[in-house]
């Protein structure tokens, strides 16, 4: 089954969460008028994307949300979830199960999940495209679908008949290329105003950039002129500045040896004048050394005096420390004891300490193992994990094909109809003895399969069965439903006979096809006669040589697939290996060997896996459980070191009090020593004093004869320093003349400069160029009237040209390569839009041609369907204009039984909606849905015609799942289950369930 649930919640009639099941083939809804029942199609249709909110039944789509009743509060959302069987992948999904769950609040807010993940409604439509279901499907068939089918106006009916035949994708890529296109138009559009808008520019750009090239090259003519002749009024300047320099350096040397001479006289005035100054000083110094000693005798009077009360106090201090020092001896002892018990719990500290660090290394070094053996690990796991992942992409894409070449072999894919009907019915139980093709009755090795099936040719096609009878049923079957010819082989007449004269010898002989076919041993005979004549041969050469050496008698196939009939005519041409019906029954083989041994790799792959995860888990709990043995051992060195930092501190205090203690006791012991050394050194000073006192009136003697002979001194130098002063003034007179002299040279020199630092002031404000770098430009200059005759030229040509435009000429290069690039870029949006119409024109051929084979398949089913359900009659569907089958509408041509051929409007409306059920079921025939859900629309047919459509609709249960919503008994009795939908409370509906097979059960128990 593909619809496996519907879980409901606030839509609409249902407040309470509802969850239906659907594990048969066919489950009716039945239910009174007003019930609810179609609320129930609703929300398939609404959890699919459904946005109309008319087609819901409502005004708007917060009309979806339960309003509230009498009794109940209206609710603030609605949700509701469909669970889709995808384990044979009919959609693009992974996931063996699909659950698709749309949430709408009242307040206009929608949500969209696929399997509990959120996604957008675009993710949805795009998951079910293609499929039938979905908005625009044909999996949800109400009164309202067939009134659209049965319209009058055949355009109305496209959307069904384009999801039908599996166009709805391409349609989607159709527009978003269009949607493309348009917005790849719109910017061609814009880059050509652009380039308009440049390719003004361009021109008068380049016309000033032209300009401002002729200046550039004008002013750097100038330039080099102006600066060449400068240059050379430069070295005339500096040469006459020779000639200055020499006579100014002759009168600075005059200069300077005359103010030589005056600072000799200067320096010997000074010297004789510091000569006196030293006189006074050394007056002075005498005369305060006699006052000094003077005060000296004074003092030390005083101070001898001052010894002797020294003398008195140093001895009453001594009997005060000796005091002192006894009692400090008692409080020393008690601190030594202290100590010694703190150094003790030092040690004991220090060696825990040294204990936990070698405990910690250790645990370092197992946190280092553990984390690299999780490294290893991790890395395992991720490597299988792409390993596994792999495998199951392969496996997948093996499913896929196997489920491919199965529904192929299961729908005789590549027989033609003729087969296809003969085998339908067959396995319906409509005709007995039939075997089946003969094609799905041989098997051949891959190597020869292609030569086999051009043996057989149209043979392959042909059906084998019991005897003549079955085949006359058979082919009045064919007759009757006009379904084509077909071949039939009966066992009981049909004998071959397998060739004695096959040339083995022949090197390119590979075998007799009968002898290269494997198959069940009563359909000997059949092989025979269709194979038992041929010969298969390696290649085409060897096929000639044996058709020549037989005479042409013999009939001749190649492992390549060309063939050489009996009488020397040959077939061949190129042709598409392993696309017959033979090599599809090889692939698939194959291919079911291939997932046999990619399961036992996945399985192998995904043991590795769990043991690889089981062994990082491990790892990782050894890990943690090594961090915290490492965070305990860390925390406990810290508690010791924080004890061992408190002890030490301790220590230190109490040997600082130790330390001041005995250093106050040594202190008061060298205070007694130091008073009994300054006793007796006071005692010795007093004598000195009384001893220096008598050599102080001695040099107050000697000092005050020291000042007399300095003052006779003095009055000789003052004498030498007038006559000096006298000689300097006739020396400054003379410097005065020669300071005017120098000052006229120098005028001349500065004069030179300044013309010089005007030339230079010009190179650097002009051009900015310093005197090295002018001197590279400069170039001879012949003729200084030549050079200034050109000068002005340079600048009228200059002035003629006007104000330049400079950056005209980077604007013009920065327009002109905008200009080229935009005309690049209108170029490649140029390409872009012809990919766009060749990807449009690709899409729509493709469409064209996918839409017309499947509506042919449908037009084929629908005739079926109506001849059958009918009873006879004719239908078809034909295109208004089939050169434009995508655009075209589409006319439904019906005749019933007894019945002129008539247009729809013509019928009566049971008969109009049993010819849209008719077509529905040619649709789900040929392109069937996962399920289908049908709200009554057997309505209008009588109890016949509804007995008829519900035998149908059980013949069509294998392939698609049906969910019925129904009034008819007909309907119901068809039904594997049975929902019923009642209101118990007004405005609530509530859901009943029967299983109809365990009813019938215990009804026959």
């Amino acid at each position: 089954m593909y619809l496996k649930a519907l879980e409901i919640q606030g839509f609409k009639s249902f407040p309470e969460k509802t969850r239906l099941t659907f594990e048969k083939d066919i489950t009716a809804i039945v239910g009174p008028n007003g019930s609810g029942k179609s609320n129930i199609a609703d929300a398939i249709l609404w959890v699919m994307g459904e946005q109309r909110s008319k087609t819901l039944r409502g005004a708007k789509m917060e009309d979806v949300v339960f309003g509230g009743t009498e009794k109940r509060s209206p609710l603030g959302f609605a949700q509701v979830s469909l669970i889709i069987d995808n384990s044979g992948r009919i959609f693009d999904s992974d996931s063996s199960e699909i659950m698709l769950t749309r949430r709408y609040y009242r307040s206009g807010e929608s949500e969209y999940f696929i399997n509990r993940e959120s996604v957008r409604l675009k993710d949805i439509h795009s998951l079910l495209m293609d499929t039938g279901l979905g908005r625009d499907g044909y999996s949800i068939i109400g009164q309202g679908r067939i009134a659209e089918i049965i319209s009058t106006k055949s355009t109305d009916r496209r959307e069904v008949f384009e999801e039908a035949a599996g166009i709805s994708r391409f349609r989607y890529r159709k527009e978003e290329a269009e949607r493309k296109l348009e917005k790849t138009e719109e910017n061609l559009l814009r880059v050509n105003d652009k380039i308009e808008e440049l390719e003004l520019q361009v021109g008068p750009l380049q016309r000033q950039a032209e300009v401002a090239r002729r200046y550039l090259c004008l002013r750097d003519e100038l330039k080099v002129v102006e600066i060449s002749v400068w240059m050379a009024t430069l070295d005339k300047l500096r040469e006459q500045a020779a000639g200055v320099k020499e006579e100014y350096e002759q009168a600075s040397r005059s200069l300077d040896a005359a103010k030589s001479g005056l600072e000799a006289l200067y320096a010997s005035s000074g010297s004789i004048s510091e000569r006196m100054h030293q006189k006074d000083t050394e007056s002075e110094q005498a005369r305060e050394r006699l006052r000094l000693a003077e005060a000296a005798a004074a003092e030390r009077d005083s101070a001898a005096a001052v010894l002797r009360a020294n003398v008195q106090s140093s001895t009453e201090s001594k009997e005060r420390l000796l005091r002192d020092i006894a009692e400090q001896e008692s409080r020393a002892a008690e601190i030594r004891s202290s100590i010694r018990e703190a150094e003790g719990r030092l040690a004991e500290i220090g060696e825990e300490l040294a204990a936990l660090a070698e405990q910690s290394q250790q645990n370092g070094n197992v946190v280092d193992g553990c984390r690299l053996k999780l490294k290893n690990r991790e890395d395992m796991v991720v490597q299988l994990n792409e390993k596994a992942n792999s495998l199951a992409v392969e496996l997948r894409s093996v499913d896929g094909r196997i489920r491919m070449l199965s529904d192929m072999e299961k729908d005789y894919e590549g027989y033609s109809r003729a087969v296809k009907t003969v085998m339908r019915e067959a396995e319906r139980g409509n005709l007995r003895g039939v075997h089946g093709p003969v094609a799905n009755l041989l098997r051949a090795d891959e190597e020869c399969a292609l030569a086999i099936e051009t043996a057989l040719g149209a043979a392959a096609q042909n059906i084998v069965i019991d005897s003549q009878n079955s085949g006359r049923y058979a082919i009045e079957m064919l007759k009757r439903m006009d379904a084509g010819r077909a071949t039939f082989l009966p066992l009981d007449t049909i004998r071959g006979t397998v060739m004695k004269d096959a040339p083995e010898n022949d090197p390119g002989f590979v075998g007799v096809a009968y002898d290269l076919v494997t198959y069940d041993a009563q359909y000997e005979q059949i092989v025979a006669n269709l194979l038992g004549r041929t010969v298969v041969a390696e290649s085409l050469t060897d096929a000639v040589r044996m058709s020549k050496n037989s005479r042409n008698s013999l009939r001749i196939v190649t492992l390549d697939g060309q063939m050489i009939h009996a009488g020397g005519s040959m077939t061949g041409g190129s042709s598409v290996s392993k696309s017959g019906i033979l090599s599809r029954a090889n692939e698939l083989e194959k291919l079911r060997r291939q997932r046999g041994k990619l399961e036992e790799s996945e399985k192998k792959c995904a043991d590795e896996l769990e043991r690889a995860r089981s062994h990082q888990a491990a790892v990782r709990y050894q890990l943690d459980m090594a961090l915290e043995d490492q965070a305990d051992l860390r925390s406990r060195t810290a508690s010791f070191e924080a004890e061992k930092r408190t002890t030490e501190a301790s220590v230190q205090q109490f040997r600082l009090l130790l330390d001041g203690l005995t250093g106050d006791s040594d202190a008061r012991q060298r205070a007694v020593d130091a008073a009994d050394r300054q006793i007796v050194d006071f005692q010795e000073r007093l004598a000195e004093k009384e001893r220096e006192r008598e050599a102080d009136r001695e040099t107050i003697r000697v000092i005050r004869d020291e000042i007399d002979a300095i003052a006779k001194s003095r009055l000789e130098l003052e004498g030498k320093r007038t006559k000096a002063e006298k000689e300097a003034q006739s020396l400054n007179a003379e410097i005065l003349d020669l300071e005017r002299l120098t000052a006229r040279i120098e005028q001349k020199k500065l004069a030179a400069d300044m013309e010089e630092k005007q030339i230079l002031d010009r190179l650097w404000d002009n051009y900015e160029l310093s005197h090295t770098t002018a001197e590279a430009l400069r170039q001879p200059v012949e003729s200084f009237s030549k050079a200034n005759r050109r000068i002005g030229e340079l600048r009228r040509e200059i002035g003629e040209l006007g104000t330049p435009n400079l950056g005209a000429i980077e604007e013009y290069e920065r327009v002109s390569t905008r200009y080229r690039f935009l005309s690049e870029q209108r170029d490649d949006v140029e390409k872009a839009k012809r990919e766009l119409l060749d990807v449009i024109r690709e899409i729509t051929g493709e469409m064209e041609s996918v839409f017309l084979e499947q509506f042919r398949a449908i037009n084929d089913a629908f005739r079926e369907t109506f001849l059958t359900l009918f009873g006879g009659g004719k239908a078809e569907l034909v295109l208004e204009d089939e050169s434009k089958a995508l655009d075209c509408g589409i006319e439904i041509r019906v005749q019933p039984p007894g019945k002129a051929l008539s247009t729809l409007s013509l019928l009566s409306g049971g008969e109009m909606a049993f010819v849209a059920i008719a077509l529905y079921f040619a649709i789900l025939k040929v392109r069937p849905t996962p399920f289908c859900v049908m709200d009554e629309i057997e309505a209008a047919l009588d109890e016949a015609n509804v007995a008829r459509f519900a035998e149908y609709m059980r013949r069509m249960a294998g392939k698609t799942q049906f969910l019925i919503i129904t009034h008819r008994r007909g309907t119901m009795e068809e039904a594997d289950m049975l929902y019923g939908v009642t209101m118990q409370e007004k405005g609530v509906s509530t859901v009943l369930e029967l299983d109809l097979d365990s009813a019938r059960k215990s009804i026959e128990e």
